[in-house]
Order: C-alpha cells, then structure tokens, then sequence
C-alpha cells in the first residue's frame, strides 16, 4: 500500500530536525512559517538562534519588533515575522499563552493559512488534517501525472493529499510527503529509482517526471535601476524606518530610490535624496554597485557615499530616521541588498 511504504520509508530516512525532537507547538509553528519560500538548511541557523532568542510565545510576544525583525533578517519575507508577533499576541490574550489545539482557532491566528494550521494540527496534535505545500503538489503530481497548470488546480491537489491521509499517522505521512519532496521528488534530477513510491509512479512509468509539475509560464522580471546613498556626517550615518505597510515594512534602509528614464544615477539619487528628506548632497562618490531580485523585479542597485548639506525635512518614504554610529547599525534590521553594502562597508572602515 502507497501509504506503507511512504511512512515506512520515513522512519529510515527522515532528518533529524530540532523541531521534530519535541513536537512543541509553539517551535512546530515558528519552523512552518521559516520554511515558507525557504528550504530547511537555509532555515536551520535561523531558527536556533530564534529560539534562543524568544523561547516562548510570550517572549515573541513582548519583543522589540526590531529586535524581532534583526532575528528574522535574511530570511525575507518580513510580513511573517509581524505576523508570527500579531498571532503570539492573541494566543497570550486569549489562550492564555498556551497554543490552541482546534484547528479552527489555529487558523484564526494572523499569518496561519490552511497549509500552516494542517500542518500544526496534524504534526503537533496528530489530528487528521491534510496539507498542501509546493513538495507535496510535486510529488502528487508526478504520481498521478498530472500534466495541468497546478497554479489554476490547487482544490485537485487538496482533494488528493485528503483521500491519501492514513487516519491516525497524519503526523507522519504528512511530513513524510514533504521529505520525500525535498529529498527524493526534487524539482531537478529526481532520485526516482531510491524512491519508495515509484511502483506507484504514474509519470515515471509515462516517462514524464521531468516534465512535472506544470507551473504554468514565468512570470517575466521587470528589470529597474535604484540608487541610495550612505550619508556621513560627524562620524554618524544616515538611516530611515520604512512605512509599516508595504515591501519590507519597517526595516531600517538608506535613503534612495528608482532611476526614471531620462535620469542619470546622480540625478535620479539627487533627486530622490531631497525628496525622501530634505538633504542636498555633496562630495557624492561611487562606492559600490549589486545585482538582486526580489519579488517581480530584477535590481541594479548603485550606491554613493555623500555629506549631507542641511537638516532633515519631512519624511515622505519613512516613519522615523537616525543618525548613528556605524558600530550600531549591526542591531538594526536591514533589507537583504542594504546588508551586503553594510558588509563592504564596515570591513573597509569606510569612518
């Protein structure tokens, strides 16, 4: 039986992971949200010193959101942090503290959709609840070589992982579909003769488990061009908090932004600097350029040391700024792309 051998193969295979030592809720959770859009060795670091951190929920509850946002950063996606804080903060008010066990109540709690509270439900709790992530749609459909965009047949692949759900090992086999997704049905170059299910391989024996899943056509990167500049004055540089909504809300940046056509990067900069803040700018010097992409957009960021000329206006892209020695910005929580230039910057003693 497919069921069998999946979760007979699991209790071979499965990785020794910190969360799966005790079931605790409350580190169940915290790993769910992590590992959305990440894999689990990128997870790992994070998580333990996340832990460490904040080992209770009423810890996560309580906690700077900068402190909360410093522990999360590199792990993107920042709306799960505020959310994972938000969720702590019911669950202390209205559970008492203590994680609730109906799934009902899991996925009322902000940030949990009905991934997260079946995977919370069936891990921790053992209740009979499928789930559905991007391994499991690939396992199942390679096995039931199911050759459709996944993106417009999601309910398919809910109904499936329900009529295969052993009742009373929920816990196992859920995970086990997801191991085995991330161990052995992998995106590329599958490991299909180690797999326990590939008797049951309907696009294996089709020959199709390359072709599989079908996600439909990319979505085509917008290509922009950013700059931002590191303002020094007096030994202190230049940050400013983000808006607490939108794209990286409420992480601490440089200011910046878009170069407009027509633009050069010294006037796109100049131009944005003043209106982010009120400063002019002199001494402007190149200091460093980087390639990201986030989201939709592939990013050629230019960054410029400069001094300031003036004092800081209003605020039009920001909440609040500072000027700060460069030894605390290692406390702050910084976008991804702002990192790496705080790297190369405070190794090359640029103050």
């Amino acid at each position: 039986m497919l069921q069998d051998e999946l979760l007979t193969w699991f209790r071979k295979e499965q990785r020794d992971l910190p969360w799966r030592r005790t079931y605790d809720p409350y580190q169940v959770w915290i790993s769910e949200i992590m590992l959305q859009q990440t894999q689990v060795t990128t997870v790992l670091p994070y998580f333990e010193r996340f832990i460490a951190a904040l080992p209770t929920v009423k810890a996560l509850a309580e906690v700077h959101e900068d402190k909360l946002l410093k522990l999360w950063e590199g792990l993107g996606y920042y709306s799960r942090a505020r959310n994972l804080q938000k969720a702590a903060r019911l669950v202390v008010e209205k559970h008492g503290g203590v994680f609730p066990q109906e799934y009902e109540a899991i996925l009322a709690l902000p940030g949990i959709g009905r991934y997260t509270a079946g995977a919370i439900s069936s891990i921790v709790f053992e209740q009979n609840k499928p789930i559905v992530d991007g391994n499991v749609i690939r396992v199942l459909s390679r096995l039931d070589d199911f050759h459709e965009d996944v993106r417009k047949n999601v309910p398919y692949f809910w109904k499936r992982a329900e009529e295969l759900l052993p009742h009373g090992s929920a816990r196992n086999f859920n995970q086990a579909m997801m191991e085995l997704g991330a161990l052995v049905c992998t995106p590329k170059s599958p490991k299909c003769s180690a797999c326990p299910l590939k008797a049951s391989c309907k696009a294996l024996a089709a020959g199709n488990v390359e072709l599989l899943p079908n996600k439909g056509p990319a979505q085509a990167k917008v290509k922009i061009q950013v700059a931002i500049a590191i303002l020094e004055k007096d030994g202190k540089i230049f940050i400013q908090k983000r808006h607490q909504k939108g794209l990286m809300a409420g992480l601490w940046e440089f200011p910046g932004g878009k170069v407009e056509a027509g633009e050069s990067i010294e006037e796109a900069l100049s131009r944005e600097v003043l209106e982010e803040t009120g400063l002019r700018m002199k001494n402007l010097c190149f200091f460093m350029n980087l390639q990201h992409a986030y989201t939709r957009y592939l990013v050629d960021l230019h960054c410029f040391l400069a001094e300031p000329i003036g004092e800081v206006g209003a605020l039009t892209a920001a909440t609040e700024f500072r000027w700060v020695r460069p030894e605390e910005l290692k406390t702050m929580a910084f976008p991804a792309a702002n990192v790496k230039i705080l790297e190369k910057y405070l190794k090359g003693g640029f103050y």
